[in-house]
């Protein structure tokens, strides 16, 4: 009787096991249609008025806030160089995750970064 039961439960989980591999199987997308995957933004939303710094013992530029200091996830010289030689107090809208900030917007204007030109 013991060995009955032990097989008819460990049929029961088998069946369950290929019951929801098959579900998943079935629901995949069918070959030749990659799935698009968008990453979900991480961190926190802030504005922030800050000015543009550049020293070389803290990596580059960073964000001088009063009194904190933030570091550049994605800096770009051509934007950052003349705000930090201006010495202009900036209004920044960026996503903040540990102690990085990815920069979005600087005074309202949309912040890029160009990739680095390929290594020949």
């Amino acid at each position: 009787m013991r060995l009955t039961g032990l097989l008819a439960l460990l049929a029961a989980g088998a069946l369950a096991i290929a019951l929801t591999c098959a579900g998943a199987l079935a629901q995949a997308a069918p070959p030749g249609n990659a799935l698009v995957v968008k990453a979900q933004p991480r961190g926190l939303q802030v504005t922030l008025k800050v000015k543009v710094k550049n020293l070389k013992v803290m990596g580059g530029y960073y964000l001088q806030g009063h009194p904190e200091v933030y570091k550049i996830a994605n800096k770009n010289p051509q934007i950052l160089e003349p705000l930090f030689k201006s010495g202009e107090t900036v209004t920044i809208e960026a996503r903040a995750s540990g102690d990085m900030l990815t920069i979005q917007t600087i005074n309202g204007k949309k912040y890029e970064v160009k990739p680095a030109p390929a290594a020949k």
